[in-house]
């Protein structure tokens, strides 16, 4: 078995064997001007280290970028990423004077969450008023940066394992959206003891009870197992 990932030029190829893997560079060589960069240790921003236990994939350079660019790099950390109970509205506050940096940081931060899927539920919040932000959006927004701050070496751990058992987590708020009253619902999927799909996503149609956000959040998870 051989895999091959391609984005643009840069390609990440990997196989069952030492054989199988020159069989296929030496064709591809052939045909198209290459470097064969050997084992994988960096990807689009995505640092790949060995371990004994497997590979430990970090996008910690492109926190610190994110942080410099916020102009947050010397900023106090905090231990979470939103504080509990909070709760983003389209109409409180004062409507920033240009949104750009908001844009800007968000779009990052939506980047990160390939290896951070810790963050991903405040990144989906803060991404839903990139139209219209306001100044508590933009709080919102430097709390998740100063939680980085503190957690700048995390990443995402990939070991191997005989088990291809796909396991997963679902759970749903209701009405928690104060605008839409829609719910927001949320979903990890492991495959042996790797995380390998994250979800945190607003729901389309109000909910009349708890039970049914519940429901919606289950039917979105079990869509994406299939």
């Amino acid at each position: 078995m051989a895999c091959l990932l391609l984005y643009v030029d840069d390609i990440i190829l990997t196989a069952s064997s030492d054989a199988l893997l020159q069989r296929i560079i030496k064709p591809l060589t052939t045909e198209f001007k290459m470097t064969d960069l050997g084992d994988l240790h960096h990807f689009l921003g995505i640092a790949v280290q060995k371990q004994s236990s497997g590979l430990f994939l970090s996008q910690s350079t492109y926190a610190a970028y994110i942080l410099t660019h916020a102009n947050m790099s010397n900023c106090n950390p905090v231990n979470t990423p939103v504080e509990v109970g909070s709760k983003l509205s389209a109409d409180s506050g004062v409507l920033l004077l240009d949104g750009s940096l908001y844009r800007s940081l968000a779009g990052a931060l939506q980047y990160l969450t390939i290896t951070r899927p810790d963050i991903f539920y405040a990144v989906q919040q803060v991404c839903l008023f990139m139209h219209a932000s306001r100044e508590p959006h933009f709080q919102f927004l430097k709390r998740i940066l100063r939680y980085i701050k503190g957690t700048i070496s995390q990443g995402l751990q990939i070991s191997p394992s005989p088990s291809y058992k796909l396991t997963t987590y679902s759970d749903a708020d209701w009405g928690g959206c104060p605008d839409s009253r829609r719910s927001t619902s949320g979903y990890c999927v492991y495959m042996g003891p790797n995380l390998i799909s994250w979800s945190s996503k607003r729901q389309s149609t109000i909910s009349r009870s708890s039970a049914e956000a519940e429901y919606r959040g289950v039917a979105n998870t079990v869509a994406e197992l299939s």
